[in-house]
Formats: structure tokens, C-alpha cells, sequence
């Protein structure tokens, strides 16, 4: 079963911080800075947290994931501009 992923982050080393991005863009979709969101299943989920734990430094860096069963449960509101369109297939 998929579950839907928002993702947001706060990295301190700008070398780290590549890396992550490169990580989640593999999984899920950009939708603005330092915040990503998708579907995944239950696989991939496992496959991105231990590709992340590669790299993130728990002393120094955070990481945060919201997950609901169905995306049809979020309602998404924005003011000022869209960084990115949600609707991107990767």
C-alpha cells in the first residue's frame, strides 16, 4: 500500500545538503525549498530513510516526515508563488 509523504528538512553542511537533495528527488517530488512530497509504498520508504541515514549527521541535521493513507486528506494552501507544479512525474 502507498502512503502519501510530505518531507521537509534543515541541513547544515551545504556538501550534505547536495547530497540529500539528490536522495529525495530520487523518491519524491520537489515542491519547494527544503520541502518534498509523494507517494510511496512501504519499500521505498525503507529505501530512502537508510539512503538518507548515509549521510544525515543526527547531531546536526534534521529531517521530518508527515504520512497520511491518502493524499485526499491534506489540504494544501498556498500564498505567493508555487515553486515547482505539484503534478510532476519523475
Amino acid at each position: 500500500m502507498k502512503m502519501y509523504y510530505i518531507a521537509v528538512y534543515d541541513i547544515a553542511s551545504p556538501g550534505r545538503l547536495q547530497k540529500i537533495l539528490k536522495i529525495f528527488r530520487k523518491y519524491l517530488h520537489w515542491i519547494q525549498n527544503s520541502a518534498f512530497e509523494g507517494e510511496l509504498n512501504e519499500g521505498q520508504f525503507a529505501s530512502l530513510k537508510t539512503e538518507l541515514n548515509k549521510v544525515v549527521k543526527k547531531n546536526e541535521d534534521s529531517l521530518l516526515f508527515f504520512n497520511t493513507e491518502n493524499k485526499k486528506y491534506i489540504t494544501k494552501r498556498m500564498i505567493g508563488i508555487e515553486k515547482n507544479e505539484p503534478d510532476m512525474k519523475f
